[in-house]
C-alpha cells in the first residue's frame, strides 16, 4: 500500500493543523493570518460532515448517479461545498471571491427545474456540477481582477458586464459558479501570490506552492471545494500546477476554445481548459468548453478541423498502442559550459517520476524516443529569445473594449 497521502486525509482538521508555520509569504501579518487560521480549524475541528463519504473525490458521473438516485437536492451539493470554502479557504486561499448568492440562486432554479420536469426532465451535460473559474475570466456581474489589486479598488473594480463565451457554455450546460480562484496578478508567474488576494497554499501542505498560475483552481479541485474548475495557460500555467497536485489539466490546442472574456498575458500564447480530478471529467467539460466564437478570431473553422465530440468518446484502455512519444534529450541534460543542454537539471525526483511517466507509456503501447535529433539542444536558448510582448498592450485593448 502506497504512504502516499490521500486526498481523504488531508481534509482532516487534525493532518492541516499540524503543520508547520507557513513560508513564503509576502509578509509576518500574511504569515500570522494564516497562522491563526490553522489554529482556529483546528481549535474547532468539528465532526467530519455526513456528506463527506459521498462527496470527497466526487466525479461529475458520481454526482449525477446521487442525483438520479435523489439522495441530494443541488442545493444541498452546493450548500456542501461553500460549507468546505468556508472552512478550509482562510488556510488555502483557494478562491479569491466566493459567490454564494448566485450559486445558491442557480442551484435552487436547477432543483425548481428538475421537480417540474419530473420522469421527463433530462439534465445537461454538468448539470448541477458545482465548478469554480478562474479569476482572469469573465463572470457576469462579478469583477474580473486577474489577481491585480488595482481591479478591486473600491468605486472602481473591473465588473464584468458579460459572461465570457466559455463562462456561458459552462452555465448552459448546468454548472454552478461558486466563485473565482486566485491567481498571480494577469497570469504572470509560476507561482500564486497575488496583490489581490495573497498566497496560495498547496493542498497537500500549505507550506508549498500550488504552482501557478492557474494554482487557486488546482488547489479548490484537489482540496474538495469543488468539482472541476478552468484555468489558463500561456506557457505552462495549466501543466504545472496540475503536475503539483495529482490532478488532470488540459491545454487544448489554440483555437478549439475562444479565449475572448479572459484578461490576457499574450493573446497569441494565451490558453484556457478545465482542471479536474480525473481524465474523464476534463474530456466531459473540454466538450462543453470547445467551439467556435465571433470574439476569438482563432477560433473560425474549428468545428471543421477538431475532432468531433464528445470527448469521452475517445477514452479506452488501449488509446495510445502504436503511439510514437517524443522526448528532446536536452530536456534531460544540465547545461553545459558552452551552452549545450536544458538549463536547469532536473532535481532526483523530479527525474525520477518522469522516467517512471515515460514507463507507464510504454506499458501502454507506446514506443517513446529520447533523442538528441528531436530539437537541438540551442532550441531552448533559442525560445527565450521570442517576444511577444507588443501584442500584450493589444490584447488588453480587445478584452477591455467589449468586457470592461
Amino acid at each position: 500500500m502506497s504512504n502516499r497521502l490521500t486526498r481523504r486525509e488531508f481534509v482532516g482538521a487534525a493532518t492541516v493543523a499540524s503543520l508547520p508555520l507557513i513560508t513564503g509569504l509576502p509578509s509576518l501579518a500574511s504569515a500570522e493570518r494564516v497562522t491563526a487560521a490553522v489554529d482556529d480549524l483546528s481549535t474547532n475541528a468539528a465532526a467530519p460532515d455526513p456528506m463527506d463519504h459521498d462527496m470527497l473525490e466526487i466525479t461529475v458521473d458520481g454526482l449525477h448517479a446521487l442525483y438520479d438516485a435523489k439522495k441530494y437536492t443541488v442545493t444541498q451539493v452546493t450548500r456542501y461545498y461553500l460549507a468546505r470554502i468556508a472552512r478550509y479557504n482562510p488556510v488555502y486561499r483557494a478562491l479569491l471571491h466566493t459567490d454564494t448568492a448566485g450559486a445558491l440562486k442557480t442551484a435552487a432554479a436547477q432543483d425548481a427545474a428538475a421537480k417540474a420536469g419530473g420522469a421527463r426532465f433530462k439534465r445537461t451535460a454538468l448539470w448541477g456540477v458545482p465548478i469554480v473559474i478562474k479569476a482572469n475570466t469573465s463572470v457576469k456581474g462579478l469583477v474580473t481582477s486577474a489577481g491585480w489589486s488595482g481591479y478591486l479598488i473600491p468605486g472602481l473594480e473591473l465588473i464584468a458586464p458579460q459572461d465570457a463565451p466559455v463562462v456561458a457554455k459552462l452555465r448552459a450546460a448546468g454548472a454552478v459558479i461558486l466563485g473565482q480562484t486566485n491567481m498571480p496578478d494577469f497570469a504572470a508567474s509560476d507561482t500564486n501570490m497575488s496583490t489581490g488576494f495573497g498566497r496560495t497554499g498547496n493542498a497537500y501542505n500549505p507550506r508549498f506552492s500550488p504552482g501557478g498560475s492557474s494554482g487557486g483552481t488546482v488547489t479548490a479541485v484537489t482540496a474538495n471545494l469543488c468539482v472541476l474548475g478552468t484555468g489558463t495557460d500561456t506557457a505552462n500555467s495549466i501543466r504545472m500546477p496540475a503536475a503539483t497536485s495529482s490532478v488532470v489539466g488540459i491545454l487544448p490546442t489554440r483555437g478549439l476554445v475562444s479565449i475572448a472574456g479572459i484578461q490576457p498575458l499574450d493573446w497569441l500564447r494565451d490558453n484556457t481548459g478545465p482542471i479536474a480530478r480525473d481524465v474523464r471529467d476534463t474530456a466531459i467539460a473540454l466538450t462543453v468548453m470547445a467551439g467556435e466564437d465571433s470574439k476569438d478570431f482563432q477560433t473560425k473553422g474549428s468545428a471543421a478541423q477538431a475532432e468531433a465530440g464528445p470527448y469521452t468518446n475517445y477514452l479506452k484502455a488501449d488509446a495510445i498502442k502504436g503511439k510514437r512519444f517524443g522526448v528532446p534529450a536536452f530536456m534531460m541534460t544540465p547545461a553545459a559550459p558552452g551552452g549545450g543542454g536544458g538549463g536547469t537539471p532536473l532535481q532526483p525526483e523530479t527525474r525520477e517520476q518522469f522516467m517512471k511517466a515515460l514507463d507507464e507509456l510504454r506499458s501502454a503501447g507506446a514506443t517513446v524516443v529520447i533523442d538528441d535529433n528531436l530539437l537541438p539542444a540551442s532550441f531552448a536558448a533559442l525560445a527565450r529569445t521570442v517576444s511577444t510582448r507588443p501584442y500584450t498592450a493589444e490584447g488588453t485593448e480587445l478584452f477591455l473594449k467589449d468586457f470592461g
